[in-house]
């Protein structure tokens, strides 16, 4: 008995101390130069910043992405939607990227918290009223938008969108481990021992992208070294436990709207887009065949295309 506990002392501190010796002997650690490149700063008051990138001329567009994300991730759609005659600004959320850290109380990190940034963002900009891109957790942030100031709102595009059926979906097992109360100890554990990020991260990649194949080359070393970035970890472990899908109205959203879903996402079952194009007043459906959860990735030109038509309307 004595010999059981004295190795699963020495387990756990050899569990306890593998990252930093590995760091600091093995240079362990997400190679930062593949990280997205910086943009430009603009404070939205409360002492916070946001990072986005800012392209082109036009009716506005923003890009908001989802988690955990980047901005970086839009760089196919934004020049894309740029060449369409578009001024297209993607951003860093709170929390992501190269955008300010919060603190984690209880109004942070929720849909509700990143619509009020997004509201700010745009008059920090002083763009009154413009069109509104959402992937994902993102399509969440700005159907409140929408909800709360629809006056901002000329069109809404849901790109593979979270909405109100999503809650009843069964999750995903990582899902119920990184909105646990240890979901931010483990997700930093797991990323900072190389080998077992390059496994988990590529793992999480392959049903993202509905298969390996489609996996852009250095994709998961990318993602490896967004995800290494202070604090990132931490708001993704809060956004998944602070979840929150009660608020959603889709029916009281009147602006025109354009459901993009792929058939093979993975992540938010193509039933989930259905219901939202159902719900929405003013809403088309578009689904691409073989399209995965990625499609602003995969799928860049075929995404500018379908939002420049839309912002037609």
């Amino acid at each position: 008995m004595r010999r059981v506990l004295l190795w699963s002392v020495v387990a756990l501190v050899l569990v306890a101390i593998l990252p930093p010796v590995g760091r600091a002997i093995f240079g362990w650690g997400p190679d930062e130069s593949v990280r997205a490149p910086e943009g430009k700063s603009v404070a939205i008051g409360g002492g916070l910043e946001i990072n986005l990138i800012d392209v082109g001329e036009g009716p506005p567009v923003f890009l908001v992405h989802g988690l955990p994300s980047c901005a970086g991730d839009w760089a196919g759609t934004v020049a894309e939607l740029a060449a369409a005659g578009h001024r297209v600004i993607a951003y860093d959320r709170i929390g992501y990227g190269y955008s300010s850290r919060s603190e984690a109380t209880l109004d942070r990190y929720t849909y509700d918290s990143n619509a009020h940034d997004l509201l700010a963002l745009m008059d920090a900009l002083d763009i009154e009223r413009a069109a509104l891109v959402g992937w994902s957790y993102g399509g969440g942030v700005v159907q409140l938008v929408a909800q709360v100031a629809p006056e901002r709102v000329s069109h809404l595009v849901l790109i593979g969108a979270v909405g109100p059926t999503l809650a009843a979906e069964e999750p995903e097992p990582l899902d119920v481990i990184v909105a646990s109360p240890l979901g931010s100890a483990i997700l930093s554990w797991v990323a900072s021992v190389p080998p077992l990020s390059r496994i988990t991260t590529h793992g999480s990649l392959v049903q993202a992208f509905a298969r390996e194949d489609a996996i852009p080359e250095g994709w998961t070393e990318y993602t490896r070294a967004m995800l290494g970035m202070p604090g990132v970890l931490r708001t993704f472990a809060l956004e998944m436990r602070r979840n929150n899908l009660s608020g959603f109205r889709p029916e009281e959203i009147a602006v025109p709207a354009l459901v993009l879903h792929g058939s093979d996402d993975y992540l938010v079952p193509l039933s989930v887009g259905e219901a939202l194009d159902r719900r929405l007043p003013n809403s088309t459906l578009s689904v691409v065949p073989e399209g995965s959860h990625m499609l602003p990735i995969t799928h860049p030109k075929l995404v500018a295309e379908q939002i420049h038509l839309l912002t037609q309307r």
